[in-house]
């Protein structure tokens, strides 16, 4: 009898043992499953997170390879509506490339909208596009989200502030990835390549880059001051003059994408842009701005901007951004343009 309780007690042991280690391989599984890349039906936001941030580093290597070269080639895509040359250079084909395939390569599910189209993509080399969340800190995000890949649109701008790339003033220069769902903006990196290589990202309701947390609030009653384009700062100066007085200051810029980090950062209390402008430069720059707690509109018309694969790749009604009092800056402004 003292023999046989015995071994009883060692069956049910070993079954306890055994149900245990298959709950214990079944939560790895799955923990590991929402570490690595997803490129099924199916994708891991944080796993699309790491790949948006891993783009938009490798497109900015690829545009300090170009400017360190003797030579750019320079070209002109025609241009703007305010009759400003709208250059491409090497440096946005390559980056293009890279960013472009690192996406794709790893959710080839996905749309992605990019500024260029691929020119010369078999001469880039593809660095190794393999990686993990693992390799980021973000634990501070929460719980992983699974999104269908039919619901994600990848809006990316290889090379924001070409112009002033070719200027060598290179403060302005970007490269952007955002990812829309359902045409909404949830997730956006904004990369300086020439600026310590620094990366600013925001996942919407679930957290930001370390250098865009603890950021000063806004300040309250302080002198509106604007961050404009470098392209058409006279147009804007008159109509900020006749919207807040002759107190406004307004900062010419370049680059969407370093605007709406100056706004984000507390450089500046609104951002404008009077006339028509590319989507793929506002996407990123919107999803971190909404992310901090600001507003994105439109200048004139309806409030909503749809970042979707079939919508208008240009956005004609102006754009406005703030950290806070949007509708004022908006009745200011839409009643002196």
């Amino acid at each position: 009898m003292y023999l046989g309780a015995n071994v009883r007690i060692n069956k049910i042991g070993i079954v306890v043992i055994i149900a245990c280690l298959v709950i214990l391989y079944l939560y790895a599984s799955r923990r590991e499953s929402a570490l690595n890349v997803d490129n099924r039906n199916v994708i891991s936001m944080k796993a699309l997170l790491a790949g948006a941030i891993r783009a938009a580093e490798f497109g900015g290597l690829e545009v300090i390879t170009v400017h360190d070269q003797a030579h750019i080639t320079i070209k002109s895509k025609g241009k703007t509506k305010e009759g400003v040359n709208d250059p491409v250079t090497t440096a946005d084909y390559r980056s293009h490339c890279t960013m472009y395939r690192s996406l794709i390569e790893a959710f080839p599910k996905i749309i992605v909208i990019s500024e260029e189209k691929s020119v010369g993509c078999d001469h880039v080399p593809m660095p190794d596009s393999k990686f993990s969340i693992k390799d980021l800190e973000m634990d501070h995000l929460g719980k992983d989200v699974a999104v269908s890949a039919s619901d994600v649109t990848v809006w990316i701008d290889p090379l924001d502030a070409t112009k002033e790339f070719t200027e060598d003033l290179l403060q302005y220069v970007t490269t952007m990835v955002c990812v829309t769902v359902k045409g909404e903006p949830v997730i956006g990196v904004i990369h300086k390549p020439f600026d310590s290589k620094r990366t600013y990202w925001s996942w919407i309701d679930h957290g930001s880059s370390e250098n865009l947390n603890n950021l000063p609030g806004p300040q309250k009653n302080k002198t509106p001051l604007l961050t404009v384009s470098r392209s058409h700062a006279g147009q804007v100066h008159t109509i900020a003059k006749a919207a807040f007085g002759e107190d406004v200051q307004v900062i010419s810029a370049a680059g969407a994408g370093y605007k709406a980090l100056e706004l984000v950062v507390g450089n500046a209390t609104a951002y404008i842009h009077t006339t028509a402008i590319k989507k793929w430069d506002i996407c990123a720059g919107t999803a971190i701005i909404r992310a901090l707690g600001g507003t994105v509109t439109p200048l004139f018309g309806p409030p909503d901007i749809s970042f979707g694969p079939t919508d208008s790749t240009s956005l004609s009604l102006g754009l406005l951004a703030t950290m806070k009092d949007h509708n004022w800056y908006h009745g200011k402004l839409s009643s002196h343009v």
